[in-house]
């Protein structure tokens, strides 16, 4: 679990620190201070930036849109993986790139810049790594076989690597990558996503075929009585409807005095979004879940109650929760649940001061005295 966070040079944050993470962590502040990028820093970490992952954040912005129209650029410094970067700049050789981790820790990630140059020897060809003042000179020689890297590193380890002058988009994906519980060796940890608009079908069904018929399918449907105190059951089943065959699953729900199944989509966008929150929540068990924009669609009376489930859930599974919200009643919801588990929260404020992003952290007295004198804290 990360106990604190520091990120340098990732999109908007220059540098920013939060001293103090808990189990359960809520994250406010005005649009575009930072919220969504914080979650996207913690996923990269976790990841130990994976290219899929680099990709799946920057497609997620259409940052990787390409025209026709368009000459395309054959500038290093134009590949879109600049958007990674603050100010959008790629890093030149022997700048500082991108760094994360514990605030504490000397092994650190880091992603950055790296120049090689291929020879030949009698061993066949390696690749040379070279310094900053080696690439200046190559590049004056205009050599053909120096290549640039997009390297990852954590202490004195490069723990992958990846050519910018080719378009990272070849990195093949397929529905197989998408990651659910399946433990990934080349991971801090694993995750689960719950974004502004939740998540596809497909993912929703897959995890809900690990949850159904085990001790934590009862935690759902105990979260769903919430709103609708009716609900005995769910079950997925094939909509033949879409020909596509894309998303071709999805969610019914039983309810008592109906002979009926409904689609949970017709109950209403609350329990469509409790729905993906605690079936992520239960399938993140030793890992993290991200969640972006908690109150979507949940009404301000069952909030207390909803993260009550996720206080306790997060404790009993394992799992370290990052979540954002523009929501006052989301905040005090979220203020009532920390004061039943003081151990469990943590709360910070993002705010651009002088041209920088800062985190402003709260403890559950700051936070509880700040409602009570209604003092803005979103």
């Amino acid at each position: 679990m990360l106990n604190s966070f520091k990120i340098e040079n990732f999109r908007l944050f220059q540098h920013l620190e939060v001293s103090s993470l808990g189990r359960v962590n809520l994250i406010v502040g005005k649009n575009n201070s930072g919220k969504s990028t914080f979650l996207e820093a913690v996923k990269l970490y976790a990841s130990n930036a994976d290219p899929t992952v680099i990709l799946d954040i920057l497609e997620s912005r259409q940052e990787t849109w390409y025209s026709e129209a368009q000459r395309q650029s054959q500038n290093l410094f134009a590949n879109f993986v600049r958007h990674l970067f603050f100010g959008h700049n790629l890093p030149r050789i022997g700048e500082a790139g991108i760094v994360l981790g514990d605030v504490l820790s000397n092994a650190k990630l880091q992603i950055r810049m790296a120049g090689y140059q291929n020879k030949n020897d009698l061993e066949g060809k390696t690749k040379i790594y070279l310094s900053k003042q080696q690439v200046e000179d190559n590049l004056d020689e205009n050599l053909l076989d120096l290549e640039f890297y997009l390297v990852v590193i954590e202490g004195q380890k490069i723990l992958r690597n990846f050519r910018l002058d080719r378009e990272l988009a070849h990195i093949r994906r397929s529905n197989s990558r998408v990651i659910y519980t399946r433990p990934e060796s080349d991971f801090k940890y694993t995750w689960q996503i719950v974004a502004t608009d939740n998540m596809p079908n497909r993912k929703l069904a897959a995890l809900w075929d690990l949850t159904s018929l085990t001790d934590l399918e009862s935690e759902v449907i105990a979260a769903l009585r919430l709103i609708d105190d009716r609900i005995s059951g769910v079950a997925f089943v094939e909509d033949t409807s879409k020909r596509d065959g894309s998303d071709n699953r999805i969610p019914i729900v039983k309810i008592k005095g109906i002979d009926e199944p409904l689609p949970l989509k017709s109950m209403g966008d609350g329990m469509t979004r409790l729905f993906h929150i605690i079936v992520a929540l239960v399938n993140a068990k030793d890992g993290m879940l991200l969640i972006d924009e908690f109150e979507n669609g949940l009404h301000w009376t069952v909030q207390p109650q909803v993260w009550d489930i996720v206080f306790q859930l997060s404790e009993r599974l394992n799992v370290q929760i990052f979540a954002t919200t523009h929501s006052r009643d989301c905040i005090k919801g979220f203020d009532r649940a920390w004061n039943n588990y003081p151990e469990l929260g943590a709360f910070f404020r993002l705010d651009e001061k002088n041209g920088s992003i800062v985190a402003t952290e709260y403890t559950s007295e700051t936070l509880n005295d700040s409602i009570d004198m209604d003092v803005e804290v979103r």
